[in-house]
């Protein structure tokens, strides 16, 4: 199995393959209940980026494209099944450059692009990653809501934690891809408690598809995507056979 793909139940005979992609600093097992909540037809495969978990020897990556070309590489090679990509946070822009990069190196595309509580850009002001060690813990608790103090407060557990969520900070917050018309239809999840991304954060991502854009407002806050899976999974389903 690849570093890159974590299958935690796999349905080899399933018609679906749903690629996962999580927030900042996250690994795949963010989507460990997602498996048991999803039906027979749809196989979950979350991307384990380096540098966390199963990878945390690994130097995690500061930059998007090169990150969506391993991704986009190992869906190609991986699997022949119809898929279709999920990300949340900073992974919805991931998303759209491994969306990006398959269409400028195939004919092959994603069903639909899930983008949750994903803003289009991050302001400089607002950019985390280039706070000194005291500051960012600060300004993380923040944004985000307050961190266990069994992370805070011991050096070695809070220096694994804090080095792929900087790295990931980092590629989205300097990221400088132009708007394309993605030949992808693309739905937009904002949960109506999330008080990290604001709606008029996820404006704007119109000009990432040749197709209208779709909403769905979901009855939780920024992290509940990990807690109740069946309610995203059950979003993503309507609207994928809506078509």
């Amino acid at each position: 199995m690849s570093p890159w793909l974590w299958i935690p139940k796999p349905q080899p005979f399933a018609g679906l393959r749903l690629y996962c992609l999580p927030h900042a600093g996250g690994g795949a097992s963010a989507f460990a209940s997602w498996a048991s909540a999803s039906p027979h037809n749809v196989e979950i495969a979350a991307i384990q980026l380096p540098g966390r978990e199963t990878r945390l020897d690994e130097e995690p990556l500061r930059s998007f494209p090169p990150i969506a070309r391993a991704i986009g590489e190992e869906i190609l090679s991986s699997d022949n099944r119809p898929f279709a990509i999920f990300g949340h946070s900073a992974g919805g822009k991931l998303a759209i450059h491994v969306a990006s990069y398959l269409q400028e190196t195939t004919d092959r595309r994603p069903m639909r692009i899930f983008l949750s509580g994903a803003p289009i850009a991050v302001s400089s002001p607002k950019f985390l990653h280039q706070l000194g060690p005291d500051e960012f813990v600060r300004a993380i608790e923040n944004r985000f809501g307050a961190l266990p103090r069994q992370i805070t407060e011991d050096q070695e557990v809070w220096s694994l934690f804090e080095r792929p969520l900087r790295a990931d900070l980092e590629a989205h917050e300097t990221d400088e891809i132009a708007p394309r018309r993605l030949q992808v239809p693309i739905t937009v999840i904002s949960g109506s408690r999330d008080q990290v991304v604001s709606a008029e954060e996820q404006s704007g991502w119109q000009e990432w598809s040749a197709y209208p854009l779709r909403y769905e407002i979901l009855d939780g806050d920024h992290f509940t995507y990990r807690k109740q899976p069946q309610m995203y999974l059950n979003s993503i389903l309507t609207h994928l056979l809506s078509g």
